[in-house]
């Protein structure tokens, strides 16, 4: 899918992307920060950028460990996350603003689960419970991808070979990939990668990886170190499709961006406290 750009001044467009929320094992202090850039700054798009939902207890991943399936967890995510997330971040959200919801890996996991129990397709759907169509959301299927301009927005599990192996260097992979620039989440890392064109050096393309809205120590990890990351992406859009993309990450609940704080300690100084 791709946004037209067609008739606009030369006023830049923002878009705020947030990656990875895993709900309910989403990281708070990352995701109030992002609320407080988005009632600021009022971007002209919302992306979500896939696994919005983590759905661990329909996880093929949990099965036959009743631990990780709790009776009623299903419909317990799902109201979670439309009074925690949705509901907060819809209302913060400019009227105006154009709203993606990409499709990751996880969201999946229901698919997943009809295609083993085909009797409860209609019933068992997050896009209809969610009502995110009403909502005025626009759903981008598993796989598929949103264009900013000359950036392609996609979840990032398509990076993943027939083993499931990415590398370590997933920006690159996704710029050898789609041959243009593209912005992704999946990996949990935030990383970035630059190609230039040998035959002719105006040509280059970036590779950006997201950092995530999610938990730092998933539960899975069972406390492994990791690279996660915590954060969102800016994405400025040019009315020529050219575009900067800031990889912003959160540590201690804040993030900076054009001079000015936001999150945690940002709120706290404007209630005029004395740290």
């Amino acid at each position: 899918m791709n946004v037209d750009l067609s008739g606009d001044d030369l006023k830049s467009k923002q878009a705020v992307v947030i990656a990875d929320l895993h709900f309910p094992f989403y990281d708070a202090p990352t995701f109030n920060a992002i609320l407080d850039f988005i009632k600021q700054s009022k971007p002209d798009f919302c992306i979500l950028l896939g696994d919005q939902l983590d759905l661990e207890s329909i996880s093929h991943w949990s099965q036959g460990k009743p631990l990780f399936r709790p009776v009623g967890g299903l419909k317990s995510d799902l109201d979670g996350f439309k009074s925690k997330i949705l509901d907060p971040l819809q209302s913060a959200l400019p009227r105006t603003c154009k709203k993606v919801w990409l499709e990751g890996n996880h969201e999946r996991f229901i698919t997943d689960l009809i295609e083993q129990q085909p009797e409860l397709q209609g019933i068992v759907d997050h896009i209809s419970y969610l009502k995110l169509h009403e909502r005025g959301w626009q759903v981008i299927p598993l796989n598929g991808s949103f264009k900013l301009g000359k950036l392609t927005l996609i979840h990032g599990n398509q990076l993943q070979g027939g083993m499931g192996y990415i590398g370590n260097q997933p920006s690159k992979k996704a710029v050898d990939i789609y041959a243009t620039s593209v912005l992704c989440g999946h990996t949990h890392s935030a990383q970035s990668y630059t190609r230039v064109s040998p035959a002719d050096q105006h040509q280059k393309w970036a590779g950006y990886i997201s950092p995530v809205a999610g938990n730092q120590n998933p539960r899975f990890m069972r406390n492994k170190p990791n690279a996660n990351t915590t954060g969102l992406s800016i994405v400025e859009l040019r009315p020529n499709g050219n575009f900067n993309c800031y990889l912003c990450l959160t540590v201690d609940g804040e993030f900076s961006y054009g001079s000015k704080t936001y999150g945690k300690r940002a709120n706290i100084h404007l209630k005029g406290s004395k740290f």
